[in-house]
């Protein structure tokens, strides 16, 4: 009699592992090619802006650099730290080249006022006659006269700066005869006053085309009134100094003539140019 085997059991179902969810990974951001853009302008501009003749190129590259570092900035998914430094580059270099503009304007304003001066006037001929000023242990002094109201140059002294050779010829203290001679209608000097005449060489050094004109001479009188030849509008004495135009190694010789106080201890200030040092002279 066969023996039917029993059926086999169905093998245990195993359940499955459980791994639980992952957590998405961050991406890496991409390259900011704006932002390196936004470096590179920045920091030509700011190159730029150190070179006085390349100023205003920086100028322009400078604000170009700092919006487009905004633009990189605000850029999503991008490096963010060439923008960023683009912007503190740009900034930066504005400010460095404000200071360079100041600095390059500064220097030419500098030349042009010392140009327009002539220069440093200086003594060409150190008189022989200068009175000897004391020296004290707490104050040096200078070899001779400088020219100033308190030490003023005898007038045998002549002066130059770049433009302007000036000499003081010769000075008549009583010059109501010449002056009446020379036209009648001039004003008669009143109580306390008299003409006097002032004979002076200028010669032109400049560059162009220049005019005695420039060269201010007055008389100042002891209270520090000044007075000009324009004050008594004298005329007939001639020539007259003041109305020649000079090219450079001209020469203009002529008469100034003033009405001053009868004191006569006034000086005699001449100005080479217009914005040219003051140069005070005593009366001979």
């Amino acid at each position: 009699m066969t023996t039917t085997p029993p059926p086999s059991s169905a093998p245990e179902t195993q359940p499955a592992p459980y791994y639980p969810p992952q957590p998405a990974g961050v991406p890496a951001k991409r390259r900011n090619a704006v932002g390196i853009v936004a470096l590179a302008v920045s920091a030509v501009g700011f190159l730029f802006a150190c070179i006085p003749g390349a100023l205003l190129l920086g100028w322009i590259l400078l604000p170009a650099g700092f919006i487009l570092g905004i633009v990189a900035v605000c850029l999503s998914g991008r490096v963010k730290w060439q923008g960023l430094t683009a912007i503190i580059v740009s900034i930066v270099g504005t400010i460095v080249g404000f200071l360079v503009f100041t600095f390059v304007v500064a220097t030419a304003l500098s030349d042009a006022v010392d140009e327009a001066r002539g220069g440093s006037t200086t003594v060409n001929e150190a008189p022989a006659d200068a009175a000897p000023q004391a020296e004290t242990a707490d104050e040096a002094t200078t070899d001779g006269p400088t020219g100033t109201r308190e030490d003023p140059l005898p007038f045998s002294a002549s002066i130059s700066n770049n433009d302007w050779d000036v000499t003081l010829n010769s000075f008549e203290r009583n010059g109501n005869d010449v002056v009446m001679a020379g036209n009648p209608f001039n004003t008669e000097p009143g109580e306390g006053t008299q003409y006097v005449i002032l004979d002076m060489t200028a010669t032109y050094k400049g560059s162009g085309d220049g005019s005695s004109m420039l060269v201010q001479v007055e008389y100042v009188a002891a209270d520090g009134t000044v007075i000009s030849t324009w004050d008594s509008l004298v005329s007939g004495v001639e020539p007259t100094f003041g109305t020649a135009s000079l090219l450079a190694g001209a020469s203009d010789t002529g008469k100034q003539v003033y009405l001053v106080p009868s004191s006569l201890d006034g000086l005699i200030r001449v100005t080479p140019g217009i914005l040219g040092d003051e140069v005070y002279f005593r009366l001979p």
